[in-house]
């Protein structure tokens, strides 16, 4: 039944990493970075650091770009692993290389993971992780490097930048998801999204509903709505990356939905990266995520939301993803809306690519630097 706690575990088991561990292996014995290109609940963010580990390349360091990430991937990791396993935000990890000491060498493995969410912290990790590698020894150590997408065009974009590093993919959950489109603009986000959860529960037949919303303020908005429309049958959760430990379980897994109810998930992206909710047949989504002001996502960003109603099985077939703006075609790191780093990371990223032979001493781009420069185009 749609809602039942046996649909809100973490992973499938054995989760789908498993099958592709033997090529990810392979390639580290011959590659320092590897790009693992795989969806939301593969088991990339936490099997696949007690895989490294398992393997050998222990300790291992794992970056997430959310505090919610991290701590869900740690609590699925289990406890038994604590010597050989950390986990870090990438902000922490970056405020780690303002420091002059050798930051991957004291690892055998970093996986870093969501890189396909363009962050200025997420790219400047990039940067940093890979002039620390061209430095040899040094700075780097034998340190390998796993780099984890979501899968589209970052793939290429990140072996490229890595000098051709190998990409071993993950097959995704193949369900048909239909896909329709809200008509005009939309001027009250919280009245459309919660009239569209309305209609999909007198219409559809039953299975839980994914709503995509920008921030906090906007969850609590939609919830007051469902709770004010005279629609019976709903059981409203909800999910973000302020939301205490404690509540995760019970708004995600011990939470049960009395029998008849429709589960309806309220969620910033974090439902897109961080958390993966099990047992969803339709995604509302509203195109948006938070910035100052709000920014539409990607195309990509917008299919990977919209698959997320296909991962449930075959009765997803027949479940219909609204998303309700306008998708731009390419992905837009945030960073473009002017949020800068601290200045002693970037100060230590000059230091880290003039060393690296990226940059000469005034700033320009060298030619080895030309050659390898990151083109997001």
């Amino acid at each position: 039944m749609a809602g039942s706690n046996q649909e809100h575990e973490a992973e499938s088991w054995p989760p789908a990493i498993y099958h592709q561990m033997p090529a990810i292996l392979e390639y580290l014995e011959d590659h320092r970075v590897v790009v693992v290109s795989a969806a939301p609940g593969s088991g990339k963010s936490s099997v696949l650091p007690r895989c490294l580990a398992e393997s050998g390349y222990g300790p291992v360091l794992c970056a997430q770009p959310r505090h919610l990430a991290a701590f869900v991937a740690m609590a699925k990791v289990g406890e038994e692993w604590d010597s050989d396993i950390e986990f870090t935000t990438t902000r922490q990890l970056l405020d780690r290389f303002s420091s002059p000491a050798p930051v991957l060498a004291g690892y055998g493995a970093v996986v870093i993971d969501e890189a396909h969410d363009r962050t200025l912290g997420t790219d400047v990790l990039l940067g940093m992780v890979k002039a620390a590698l061209a430095t040899g020894t040094t700075m780097g150590g034998r340190c390998k490097v796993v780099v984890c997408t979501a899968g589209g065009p970052a793939d290429g974009m990140l072996s490229a930048f890595f000098g051709g590093a190998p990409v071993v993919s993950i097959p995704r959950a193949a369900h048909q998801v239909e896909v329709r489109y809200s008509r005009g603009p939309v001027l009250d986000m919280a009245a459309a999204v919660a009239d569209e959860v309305a209609a999909i529960h007198a219409s559809q037949p039953p299975g839980d509903v994914l709503v995509f919303l920008p921030e906090n303020a906007d969850i609590i908005g939609v919830h007051a709505r469902l709770l004010g429309l005279p629609v019976p049958g709903l059981a409203v959760r909800y999910v973000h990356d302020n939301l205490p430990a404690e509540l995760i379980d019970i708004m995600l897994i011990n939470s049960p939905v009395p029998d008849g109810r429709r589960r309806v998930v309220l969620a910033t992206d974090v439902a897109e990266t961080a958390v993966l909710v099990h047992g969803i047949t339709y995604v509302v989504d509203t195109g948006l995520v938070s910035e100052q002001p709000p920014v539409r996502i990607s195309k990509e960003a917008a299919a990977a939301r919209a698959a997320i109603a296909g991962f449930s099985g075959p009765a997803a077939a027949t479940g219909s993803t609204s998303r309700r703006s306008t998708m731009i075609s390419t992905s837009t790191p945030s960073h473009t809306s002017g949020k800068m780093a601290r200045p002693s990371v970037l100060k230590n990223v000059f230091g880290q690519l003039v060393n690296g032979g990226y940059l000469d001493k005034l700033g320009n781009l060298s030619d080895k630097g030309e050659r390898e420069a990151y083109d997001e185009d």
